[in-house]
């Protein structure tokens, strides 16, 4: 089990990032080339130039065009993407924005009128607003957080967490409290808002005693597989009156987690591999047909394979022993090369060949075969055993396609490697690839099954 202990730390500031200079240039120079526009119009009428007042007018209105359409846009954006980075401490809820906006109105009609009643009223709101940030600031204080992944977690399934929020204040409790697990943004990930983080709610905890600690299970579902990293927690609340949503970062000890590809149940043809391919003789006793060795009998033994003339030689029960003909060894062989011209399409094809690579591993596994993983340059040893089928499930998780053909291996080396020097007719090798049919070459396809993505 992984786990996380957070500290309590301050809120990073609020740190712009610089727009690009061709943008602020030109926005400069259509701001000046409008006021002077302005100016050149204003002067002209004084001048009762109405001809030259109409051409800065025209002016004017084309450069406040240029700037509506081409510089408000961006700065939109990045209003947004800004406001979406920030880490506020808090943030007002729907019921809060009306009740600001009541306070507003009221204190505006108490200063407009005077009226005595209107200033109480206004001092009641206030009041209100101030108790409910104290409260939500005295809930959040003092609170620690630990959570509990398991050690093998798969895309699309749901994994138990175990989160633990401790309250350490001497005299008061802490209300409605909400967890959520907070890392750094995966930069191949699409985020609409553009965040530099991503958070995750982890939990709510309705009502911890002060000195106390409350737990609870909850089950956290990642969608895809790969790397997760997760380096904080951020706790908060809405208590007491649900105005305004209160905030508080809490640093943890940094925690990768990787997202295994969930294997699938494989074909019905594929379920027949493991009769024809991969198998090889073994140096240990079996039930095969080739002799081991010959021995005395022993009462478990099978009568049928009583050796009579071994028997009359020796003038005692002997028996034969056969080799074990169940050992296989399967080299499964993911080419990670896309064409040049990979889109949205070609990645899907290549993440559904990551899953029937994992689904391959476990099926050859479960048959008790030796199984070897080949991810282009990364090559795992032969091994069984679902240890060995974590970690085949690791790499596979952390590979990546390559797009550039001429730096990718070639599929006739990367098959080449895949076979063992000690055993070369007997290795098989599974090649999942999303080449184009017919570029396999002959030589391929006598020696390994080839399955297109």
């Amino acid at each position: 089990m992984k786990v996380q202990e957070a500290k309590s730390s301050r809120f990073p500031s609020l740190i712009p990032q610089a727009s690009s200079l061709t943008r602020v240039v030109l926005g400069t120079l259509l701001v000046i080339a409008g006021l002077l526009a302005a100016l050149v119009t204003v002067l002209a009428r004084r001048e009762n130039e109405n001809a030259l007042a109409g051409i800065a007018a025209v002016l004017s209105l084309v450069i406040a065009v240029l700037l509506t359409v081409f510089i408000v846009p961006p700065l939109i954006r990045t209003a947004r993407q800004e406001v979406a980075n920030w880490d506020s401490p808090f943030e007002p809820t729907s019921g809060g924005g009306v009740f600001l906006v009541i306070i507003v109105v009221v204190g505006f009609a108490a200063w407009n009128t005077g009226n005595n009643l209107l200033f109480l009223v206004f001092s009641l709101l206030c009041s209100t607003l101030f108790v409910g940030w104290m409260a939500a600031r005295a809930s959040l204080r003092d609170l620690t957080v630990s959570a509990r992944f398991p050690d093998h977690i798969f895309a699309g399934d749901p994994a138990p967490v175990i989160v633990t929020l401790r309250n350490t204040k001497r005299v008061l409790p802490s209300f409605s409290i909400f967890i959520e697990a907070r890392g750094p943004k995966n930069e191949d990930v699409e985020i609409k808002h553009r965040r530099r983080y991503l958070k995750r709610l982890l939990a709510y905890f309705s009502y911890v005693p002060h000195r106390a600690a409350a737990e609870q299970r909850v089950d956290q579902l990642f969608p895809t597989r790969g790397h997760v990293l997760i380096d904080g927690f951020e706790l908060s609340t809405r208590f007491p009156f649900g105005f305004f949503r209160r905030r508080r970062r809490l640093r943890a000890r940094n925690v990768d987690i990787i997202v295994y590809p969930k294997p699938e149940v494989i074909s019905d043809e594929l379920h027949l591999l493991p009769m024809y391919a991969g198998r090889l003789a073994s140096l240990r006793r079996g039930a095969g047909h080739d002799l081991f060795s010959m021995r005395d009998y022993q009462p478990q033994d099978d009568l049928r394979h009583i050796d009579w003339k071994a028997t009359a030689r020796s003038r005692r029960l002997t028996v034969r022993e056969f080799t074990s003909e169940d050992e296989r060894r399967i080299t499964i062989v993911l080419d990670t090369r896309l064409t040049q011209e990979a889109d949205e399409e070609m990645s899907a094809r290549f993440e559904h060949g990551v899953i029937q690579t994992a689904s391959l591993l476990k099926h050859f596994i479960d048959e008790r075969a030796e199984v070897r993983l080949v991810l282009g340059e990364e090559v795992s040893p032969f091994g069984t055993g679902m240890d060995h089928l974590y970690r085949c499930l690791r790499m596979l998780a952390l590979v990546s396609p390559l797009s550039d053909a001429e730096e990718a291996s070639k599929i006739e080396t990367v098959v080449k490697n895949s076979v063992s020097k000690e055993s070369v007719e007997h290795d098989y090798a599974i090649l999942l690839t999303a080449a184009a049919p017919g570029t396999i070459p002959a030589n391929i396809w006598r020696t390994s099954h080839v399955i297109y993505m």
